[in-house]
């Protein structure tokens, strides 16, 4: 597939193996306060139950706070529909355990929105890989461009909030 063949945005696939290992590695560190104060500026540890297995999950994610002081979540993993319909949630930041509730949202239109939002932040050069996907346009990537993304490749936003205990 050359270049030109490629859609304007799409998802990253890291190796599987790798990440194994480096996951082992930061569920780790980031259940140590002192440890997570190093690496965990960027990363939590979300805890999660399984939807259909009912077993406790963990998966490190990296963040970003927003000025309402939510944490913003981009991924596109698979282990993100644990998430629908089940807001109640955990998060380990800083090495501190804290409930939250987790909203999922995986709207085409509204994801694509969030992401050109960041993308428009950061600059079109740097946002791939800060966010988990592959800019193959020499500019901001439409909105179609990126809600056909979330479509294909499964984009997805998550809010947590860290205040709200049970609702």
């Amino acid at each position: 597939m050359t270049l030109q063949d490629r859609p304007a945005v799409e998802r990253v696939r890291p190796p599987k193996a790798p990440y194994k290992v480096v996951n082992r590695i930061m569920r780790g560190m980031l259940s140590s306060p002192r440890r997570a104060r190093r690496v965990g500026h960027h990363l939590v540890l979300l805890h999660v139950t399984g939807r259909k297995t009912g077993r406790h999950l963990v998966f490190p994610v990296a963040y970003r706070r927003l000025d309402d002081g939510r944490l913003l979540v981009l991924t596109n993993s698979s282990w993100r529909v644990n998430l629908r319909g089940r807001a109640e949630v955990a998060i380990t930041l800083l090495g501190e355990h804290r409930p939250a509730r987790a909203e999922l949202i995986e709207d085409p239109r509204t994801v694509a929105t969030v992401y050109q939002r960041l993308i428009n932040a950061a600059g079109h050069k740097n946002a791939g890989r800060r966010m988990g996907i592959r800019i193959n346009v020499p500019r901001t990537p439409t909105l179609d461009e990126l809600a056909e993304a979330a479509v294909r490749d499964g984009l997805s936003v998550i809010y947590l909030d860290l205040d709200a205990g049970p609702r």
